[in-house]
């Protein structure tokens, strides 16, 4: 992500950097929200042995975190999907600009050969009128030696 949020033009790069740092941030925070409940679980585990019958989760402060982790976590991976989608849609975008750019390309270097043949033919077509005109005035002097 962080390597196609470079290539993206600045005028919308801070929005995704921002983006990505929050997701980062909360990836980070769940991280360490399921690795202090596993603690807590465990730690909970061997100081009081399994939890009672009445209260299958434990203590109702450690369901509530968890659940809490639940929620961020879900938010993460919601937002995750997210990023994605969108990196999936501007690399879509990215595809099409560049099919654009080709075949414009293309026409650039179709009229350049139209226009390199044009000059070409002119040239040559230059070449004739002006020996035309070159033989015309030879004929024109014959004639006007012969008349003499």
């Amino acid at each position: 992500m962080e390597i196609e949020i470079q290539g993206l033009p600045r005028s919308i790069k801070p929005q995704y950097q921002a983006r990505l740092r929050s997701v980062k941030t909360d990836i980070t925070r769940c991280k360490k929200l399921s690795k202090d409940l596993h603690t807590q679980i465990a730690r909970s585990d061997l100081l009081e042995g399994a939890p009672s019958s009445d209260e299958p989760y434990g203590p109702a402060s450690d369901r509530t975190r968890l659940l809490a982790g639940v929620e961020v976590l879900s938010n993460s991976s919601r937002r995750l999907a997210d990023s994605q989608r969108i990196a999936l849609e501007t690399e879509e975008q990215g595809t099409d600009i560049l099919v654009h750019l080709r075949e414009q390309r293309e026409q650039i270097e179709n009229t350049r050969d139209v226009v390199g043949a044009f000059h070409s033919r002119k040239t040559c077509t230059m070449c004739l009128v002006a020996a035309t005109i070159s033989f015309a005035a030879q004929i024109a002097q014959l004639t006007v030696l012969l008349e003499y």
